[in-house]
């Protein structure tokens, strides 16, 4: 496999991220695993590009080191990897080796967007093929401890046909990492944003957290590890044609929908919750009252039911706020704009 097998992006939107509420997250559909840092859940346009099919492998950033004379990754014994190692993805770079490699090829590292989008397709699957972890004997494959060729692994494949997007390497995106939303952002980031997922998570026992699309990593530029390669982009000529694929409006009222979906979900179990916590409340706390009055020799027992009583109403004021910031929210949704404007036309 080489470089030269590349995807055609088509322009339109697309859903980035996810929404995540830290309360009653394991509730909210592909949420189960989000971390806060992919939130909110949101649609971006990019104009149409050209992503690797596959990592760099050894073979390929081998031709690279040998034109230029950039120092190989480390575990190169003599400068060369092991003659059985040529499909492997390259590991063991770090961002700066990625983007001299880029650079030299006429290429260019993916933006985060550019690369959720290749991964995700346009209908916002949690992983590149599909919604569930393991959807089809095939995809038992991707529960390997090892590194493994490029190309072999061809059940992972994005809707745009991107392997390898999931479970072999991390991947190095040209974005310094920091939130979506602009008011959190850090003045001066010093991480750059990893995507995919490797073969150690599958070790680990993380891999379905890992390997979701809209899942993110960091590390500063310098950092090299045995699981973290790259995958460049491709310019596209002016004149090249491509079909427009699905537009902003329609991806817009979806992620609309979802998230008014997902809200209204909190809003019942915030009323639920509330209405079983105050009525724990008041029985424990009615009851401690009347311990203390009227057992004098039940008065610690009727403390402590006392102040378990609180702890059960406090969880029930709780709630109830978590029910109006819900409903507030649901009229921020209806009247919010999800297309992040200064993403508009990157890529």
């Amino acid at each position: 496999m080489n470089q030269s097998h590349t995807v055609l992006i088509p322009p339109g939107a697309f859903i980035m991220g996810t929404d995540i509420e830290s309360f009653y997250g394991t509730a909210l559909a592909n949420s189960a695993h989000a971390k806060l840092d992919e939130a909110p859940m949101h649609v971006r346009f990019l104009e149409a590009y050209r992503i690797a099919q596959y990592p760099v492998t050894n073979a390929e950033y081998a031709t690279f080191v040998e034109a230029t004379q950039h120092p190989p990754p480390a575990h190169w014994k003599n400068g060369a990897y092991a003659p059985d190692a040529a499909n492997l993805p390259v590991v063991q770079v770090n961002w700066h080796d990625c983007n001299a490699y880029a650079q030299w090829a006429g290429k260019r590292l993916p933006t985060e967007a550019e690369w959720e989008k290749a991964c995700r397709g346009p209908d916002g699957r949690m992983y590149p093929w599909g919604n569930a972890f393991a959807e089809s004997p095939e995809l038992a494959q991707i529960l390997t401890s090892n590194l493994t060729p490029v190309g072999s692994r061809p059940a992972t494949a994005s809707p745009y046909g991107v392997h390898e997007a999931a479970g072999n390497v991390w991947e190095w995106t040209a974005d310094w990492y920091q939130p979506y939303d602009d008011t959190k952002a850090a003045a001066a980031p010093k991480h750059k944003t990893l995507r995919g997922g490797s073969w150690l998570e599958v070790r680990d026992g993380t891999a379905k957290r890992y390997f979701r699309c809209a899942n993110r990593l960091h590390a500063p530029p310098d950092y090299t590890a045995g699981n973290i390669g790259f995958r460049c982009v491709q310019p596209l000529s002016p004149e090249q044609p491509y079909a427009i694929h699905v537009p902003t409006a329609t991806l817009t009222a979806y992620v609309k929908q979802h998230k008014r979906r997902n809200l209204t979900l909190i809003q019942k179990r915030a009323l639920r919750n509330s209405l079983k916590d105050g009525a724990i409340a008041m029985c424990l706390i009615g009851g401690g009252t009347y311990a203390i009055i009227a057992r004098p020799d039940w008065v610690i027992g009727g403390v402590t039911a006392g102040i378990i009583g609180l702890g059960f109403l406090f969880s029930a004021g709780v709630n109830c706020w978590r029910r109006w910031r819900a409903a507030q929210r649901i009229t921020q949704v209806d009247s919010a704009h999800f297309l992040l404007d200064k993403h508009a036309h990157s890529g």
